[in-house]
C-alpha cells in the first residue's frame, strides 16, 4: 500500500501541473484574441474618426487634396469597422452615413455624436454623465439635441 501511494503521489501532482499548465495555456490564448481584437477595434475607431475630422475640417477650408487623401483612409477605417467593429457601431456607423456622412447639418452631427457615444460604450467606457451636446460641443463647437431635425 505504501509503495502504491508512493507511485501514485508523484503522478498526481505531475498532472495536477500539467492540467494547470493547459488550462492556463487556453485561458492565455483567448486572452490574446480578446486583446488582438480590441487593438484592431481601436485602431479602426480611431483612424475613422481622425479621417471624418481631417475631411471636415479640409472640406470647410477648400482643401481638396486633403479631402481626396482621407477619403481613402476612411474607406479603410469603415472596412476595418465593418470586420472588427462591435454590432452597435457598425449600425451607428451605417445611420451616420444613411444621413449623409457630410458632418454639415444638425442631423448629420447629430448621428456622428450617437456614432461616438456608441464607440465610447464600446470600448468599455461609462456614459452615465456624458451628455451628446457636451461631445457635439468639442468635436464641431455645436450644441445639438436629441432630437431629430425635422426634413433636409
Amino acid at each position: 500500500m505504501k509503495e502504491e501511494l508512493s507511485i501514485l503521489v508523484p503522478i498526481i501532482g505531475f498532472s495536477g501541473v500539467i492540467i494547470g499548465a493547459v488550462v492556463q495555456a487556453i485561458f492565455n490564448r483567448k486572452n490574446q484574441k480578446v486583446n488582438n481584437l480590441s487593438e484592431l477595434q481601436n485602431s479602426a475607431y480611431a483612424d475613422f474618426l481622425n479621417a471624418a475630422s481631417k475631411i471636415a475640417v479640409a472640406q470647410r477650408q477648400d482643401q481638396r487634396s486633403t479631402v481626396e487623401k482621407e477619403l481613402s483612409n476612411l474607406a479603410d477605417a469603415k472596412s476595418r469597422i465593418c470586420v472588427y467593429g462591435d454590432s452597435n457601431v457598425v449600425h451607428h456607423l451605417a445611420e451616420f452615413l444613411r444621413e449623409g456622412g457630410t458632418l454639415q447639418t444638425e442631423l448629420e452631427i447629430l448621428s456622428f455624436t450617437r456614432l461616438c457615444m456608441e464607440i465610447r460604450k464600446s470600448v468599455g467606457m461609462s456614459e452615465k454623465e456624458l451628455r451628446s451636446c457636451d461631445i457635439s460641443q468639442l468635436l464641431f463647437s455645436v450644441d445639438v439635441k436629441n432630437t431629430k431635425t425635422p426634413g433636409k
